[in-house]
């Protein structure tokens, strides 16, 4: 597993100032008698492609949606805090964008102003489905 110190080192290396690029962190889960959260780090140069990093964590089953989504937005801000005070650390500023397993489709609706005030509260921007790729691809395919 890479630590993410050695994350931020390949994003930098990755990333240059003549392109524009995203950051983005998203979690996503999947329960059985496990519940397995994936969080995905997503870097964007944009229109040269991308690299992407995802670390998976099991936890005891959590049973209700409400839950999950909160524990994945969880994981996904403290990650997202700690990728900006590595950045900070090595004198690099980067926006990180969180995006969220929630969309107006769905179960999920009815938690979208929560989850969307407690990333912003947080002090991060973000995105839902179906533009919260970081959670709804990335993170989706290793949760599984």
């Amino acid at each position: 597993m890479v630590l993410l110190s050695e994350v931020i080192e390949r994003i930098d290396s990755f990333l240059d100032d003549d392109h524009g690029y995203s950051i983005e962190v998203g979690t996503d889960s999947q329960t059985d008698c496990k519940t397995k959260f994936v969080t995905a780090i997503v870097v964007c140069k944009l229109g040269k492609g991308g690299i992407f990093f995802y670390y998976p964590v099991v936890y005891d089953k959590i049973h209700t949606l409400r839950d999950r989504i909160y524990m994945e937005t969880a994981l996904s801000i403290g990650c997202a805090t700690t990728l900006l005070e590595l950045f900070l650390d090595n004198d690099v500023l980067r926006d990180i964008t969180i995006h969220c397993d929630v969309g107006p489709n769905g179960k999920t609706r009815e938690l979208i102003r929560e989850i969307v005030g407690y990333v912003t509260a947080s002090g991060f921007d973000c995105k839902i489905k179906p533009e919260a790729i970081a959670a709804c691809t990335v993170a989706d395919r290793f949760s599984k």
